[in-house]
């Protein structure tokens, strides 16, 4: 492989969607950006589509939280690997599909399908870890309940797109200059806003959430403590159902801005 043949192929998988994310300061992705580019390199020279590494990702996460809710110690660190190959397949996917020209919609599909069954199963998978040791159903409830919270703010973030699906662009036409104005100005609403988003996007991501249980576990299996797998899945619970909350308000007070983002982002 030539340096010079490399550079383009990484410009044209990864290009817009690392500088994407380095507007957003989604810095979780970094590490599985940086092994994917060699990964799809040799994925590209194959019969294998993206549909076929999307699919196959979203059956490596799902049997890398059945290990995790009903593994022994062994499985569970084979399960912890395997959700960190789904995360890395969910890379790989789409720098296939960009490679190969096979971006399509039934690709974004079963991409998002997959998405959110994982995140069905999420936080229960941890839960039922933890019950597993103590016995105390209280934890498959919370993971329950993490799975919704987490699978709420999915949806609510997602929320802008059906409704500028849903609305007409005359219809904010009114609204736009007005919106545009009170952008401008940078209020302490809009600072502030702006950080938490940040700081919620970065701990409430699956990336960072597994690191933590995976933490936890090694902690566990080494010591035999399991405190430190119910402080996490505590912590956890309080701290999503905050996220979720306060992704329900703050998107209220910007759906307007981001209806009108999309619908002209969609003119161009």
């Amino acid at each position: 492989m030539t340096s010079q043949r490399f550079k383009e192929f990484k410009q044209l998988t990864q290009g817009k969607k690392l500088e994407d994310r380095k507007r957003r300061k989604d810095w979780w992705h970094y590490p599985f950006s940086l092994i994917s580019k060699y990964i799809t390199w040799i994925l590209v020279k194959t019969p294998i589509t993206a549909n076929m590494v999307t699919i196959s990702g979203c059956i490596i996460g799902l049997l890398g939280l059945l290990f995790i809710g009903f593994g022994n110690s062994f499985l569970i660190i084979i399960g912890f690997i395997l959700i960190y190959l789904y995360y890395l397949s969910d890379e790989i996917d789409g720098e296939v599909a960009r490679a190969k020209k096979q971006e399509s919609l039934k690709g974004i599909y079963y991409d998002q399908v997959g998405h959110y069954i994982f995140l069905g199963c999420f936080f229960s998978s941890f839960g039922f870890n933890i019950y597993r040791i103590n016995s105390e159903f209280l934890y498959i409830i919370l993971g329950f309940l993490g799975s919704l919270f987490i699978l709420g703010i999915r949806t609510v973030r997602k929320i802008a797109i059906v409704a500028s699906t849903k609305s007409k662009p005359k219809d904010f036409i009114i609204q736009k200059q007005e919106t545009k104005q009170s952008l401008s100005s940078k209020s302490f609403f809009t600072i502030t806003k702006k950080i938490m988003l940040n700081l919620i996007n970065a701990f409430s991501h699956t990336h960072l959430i597994t690191t933590a249980f995976f933490v936890g576990n090694i902690y566990f299996i080494c010591t035999d403590n399991f405190q430190i797998l119910e402080i996490i899945m505590l912590c956890y619970f309080v701290y999503m159902s905050i996220v979720f909350l306060s992704f329900i308000i703050f998107k209220s007070r910007s759906i307007t801005k981001d209806v009108i983002a999309i619908q002209q982002s969609m003119e161009k």
